[in-house]
């Protein structure tokens, strides 16, 4: 692709080795990949959940759910408070967040769709039939707009996130709000990394926004940014051990002997200022 998939422009270059394209008019960064929909499945199939992306995202849920709990509670500060009447999650995996808003709003309605089966499944269990692996881009609009549309650290995962937001566009009116986190590639600590930064591991990463490109983004579809903010995150000591030691390693039996001496609950919050929430709403 010689062309930015969020502006347009041609005025790309390549970057890090070649590995990945910089749009020069808004900054947006992307890896060139054509992922189909069977290849995306594999991608996030059970294991990505259990060994490869996450140590074990299941035994995360508390944590997980913690953070997904102060984000919302940080959202209480905007001008007119989100009602959370109609939610709409796109990458709700195994269901932790739409277990929690229905704890918050039992009389809201909730939809999250995932790729993942496994964990679609496993939503649909423990957590009520709201859970779909369909597609998104092809799922039936809602009878009602949603008010409320969350899309927590998946849309540098999306090959096409352009179509996913012009599709929220469509079911969504004025007042609605869309929430998103991802990385900032244009933050110190990747601008200091480079290649090294985290963050960047194609295929499963696609898309790296920056506040200029996911402002320009979700502005294009009638969505105006009100606040982007890098708030910190509690992380599981486990998760941290294994993504620094573990991850894409073969760990030898002291590795794996540390690993297992570090509690299932011990978590630590931290902030590297490079993970943005964006709160944007509906015009």
């Amino acid at each position: 692709m010689n062309f930015c998939p969020v502006c347009l422009d041609k005025h790309t270059i390549k970057i890090y080795k070649d590995t990945l394209f910089s749009c020069q008019n808004c900054s947006h960064v992307w890896a060139d990949l054509t992922l189909d929909e069977e290849q995306l499945r594999i991608l996030y199939a059970e294991n990505y959940f259990k060994g490869e992306e996450y140590a074990d995202y299941l035994a995360d849920k508390l944590i997980l759910q913690s953070n997904f709990s102060k984000r919302l509670n940080s959202l209480r500060r905007l001008q007119d408070s989100p009602t959370f009447n109609n939610v709409l999650e796109i990458g709700c995996a195994y269901g932790f967040f739409g277990d929690l808003i229905k704890q918050k709003n039992p009389k809201g309605k909730y939809m999250g769709f995932d790729i993942s089966k496994e964990a679609v499944e496993y939503a649909n269990q423990h957590f009520g039939n709201n859970f779909s692996s369909q597609n998104y881009l092809v799922s039936k609009s809602p009878e009602i707009p949603y008010t409320d549309v969350f899309m927590w650290d998946v849309i540098e995962h999306l090959p096409n996130p352009i179509d996913f937001i012009e599709k929220v566009s469509t079911e969504t009116t004025s007042g609605s709000r869309i929430y998103i986190t991802t990385g900032d590639i244009s933050a110190w600590l990747p601008r200091k990394q480079k290649d090294k930064w985290r963050m960047i591991h194609p295929p499963t990463h696609v898309h790296y926004f920056t506040k200029k490109s996911i402002s320009k983004l979700l502005r294009q579809y009638g969505f105006q940014a009100e606040k982007i903010s890098y708030p910190p995150v509690s992380r599981s000591i486990r998760v941290i051990f294994y993504s620094l030691f573990m991850l894409n390693k073969k760990p030898g039996n002291f590795t794996n002997w540390i690993y297992n001496l570090i509690p299932e609950k011990a978590s630590i919050r931290i902030n590297t200022r490079d993970i943005m929430f964006v709160v944007a709403k509906k015009y």
